[in-house]
């Protein structure tokens, strides 16, 4: 990872300077990146788990369910575009893809054991606490198996270090992430089923509603739609976090400060 390319500014964040700034690298980075590659991940899992809530008739609990895993996995994908774009100016979807399936097989034995954990943790009592607690132990595993090119089980571990002085700021960004998620999801069902489908067009509720039946296809874009963004803040958090820890933005400063230096002269003949 070269500092000296990065092009956002590396210095402490809020919570809140880290949400905003992901919209804004979405926006400014590379938007067609993120299109072409939600087109090539997201659409299909959209169009899978309508299948199979309107061809084989699954319920939407079962239909969700599906959807939380296709969409946590994919967020990988997104974990490896802000990565890299964060440090390089040309990146294409092949690139992002070709290193994602590089590193495909360790990152699924790490995000499955960091799901075993959660749900462990969801079985440890009737109580919310172990759940968060252990989801704030996990929050990192994506950047740390795919962009730390750690091991499974190392993943586990870095991510957990990762956080254990700072456990507060990321239970934090675990609530807004989930937020986020819900956030879009509402927005999508009201624009899209709501006002367009039926009040505009007069057509009820053809695809579902989420208030009356659990689900609806709107909601479900909704969803996706999420993840380019939830990966990319958490990404930035990742990188906050790095900056406390390693002084990333003393290194880049030193480095800014070293490259304005005049070279040594050469000795007269």
């Amino acid at each position: 990872m070269n500092l000296s390319q990065c092009r956002v500014v590396l210095r402490p964040r809020s919570l809140s300077e880290v949400l905003d700034l992901a919209l804004r690298v979405m926006a400014s980075a590379n938007p067609r990146l993120y299109a072409w590659l939600s087109a090539a991940v997201l659409l299909p899992a959209l169009v899978a788990c309508l299948l199979l809530r309107h061809v084989l008739d699954l319920h939407w609990a079962w239909v969700w369910l599906v959807a939380l895993t296709m969409g946590s996995l994919a967020q990988g994908v997104f974990t490896v575009a802000a990565g890299r774009l964060l440090f390089s100016e040309q990146l294409g979807v092949r690139e992002v893809l070709g290193h994602f399936l590089a590193r495909s097989g360790s990152y699924l034995g790490a995000w499955t054991l960091s799901r075993l954990l959660l749900a462990l943790g969801a079985l440890a009592g009737f109580l919310v606490f172990p759940l968060f607690w252990v989801w704030t132990r996990v929050a990192f595993v994506h950047e740390a198996s795919l962009l730390e090119q750690a091991a499974a089980g190392e993943s586990l571990k870095r991510a957990a270090r990762f956080v254990a002085a700072r456990g507060a700021s990321t239970l934090g960004l675990v609530f807004c992430l989930v937020l986020s998620h819900a956030g879009f999801i509402a927005i999508a069902e009201l624009l899209g089923n709501t006002a367009v489908v039926e009040f505009v067009l007069q057509l009820g509720q053809p695809l579902g509603s989420l208030a009356d039946d659990g689900g609806s296809a709107f909601a479900l874009a909704g969803f996706f739609l999420s993840i380019p963004y939830v990966a990319t803040a958490r990404f930035l958090a990742y990188i906050d976090q790095r900056t406390r820890l390693d002084g990333w933005d003393i290194q880049l400063r030193c480095m800014a400060i070293a490259a304005a230096q005049p070279g040594p002269r050469s000795e007269a003949a």
